[in-house]
């Protein structure tokens, strides 16, 4: 068995804040942006040489609610050695799993309730 570098430190200092953002998402667009945000800013502290980017349209992690993988990397994330490196070496792959895990689940959630929601909202 090969040697794992382990990035679960990083992962819990992390974990707990985007729980509780999690939790307060009002819809989809604000889980998309909460997962982006989150995971290119724990990237880039794993490895600063890569320096995702998050958008709110095009960020170097997306959710992806189809795909056998709950995440979406860009091509110029994926294709960068150091990347490769990273998830063949060490448990990123598993934290941005589970990241990756809680988002998707948001975000099927609110999709559900959202088309009733939006017609019981008072506009002033």
């Amino acid at each position: 068995m090969s040697y794992k570098k382990s990035f679960s430190e990083v992962e819990s200092k992390y974990w707990g804040d985007y729980k509780a953002r999690m939790s307060k998402a009002q819809g989809v667009e604000d889980v998309k942006k909460i997962f982006s945000m989150f995971v290119a800013d724990m990237v880039k502290e794993i490895e600063p040489k890569l320096n995702p980017v998050y958008g709110e349209f095009e960020g170097d992690f997306e959710i992806d609610t189809e795909g056998e993988k709950k995440y979406k990397v860009s091509k110029k994330i994926e294709e960068d050695p150091i990347y490769k490196e990273l998830v063949e070496t060490s448990d990123l792959d598993a934290i941005l799993d589970k990241f990756a895990e809680m988002a998707v689940n948001k975000e099927i959630h609110l999709s559900k309730k959202e088309p009733q929601e939006n017609g019981k909202k008072i506009i002033h």
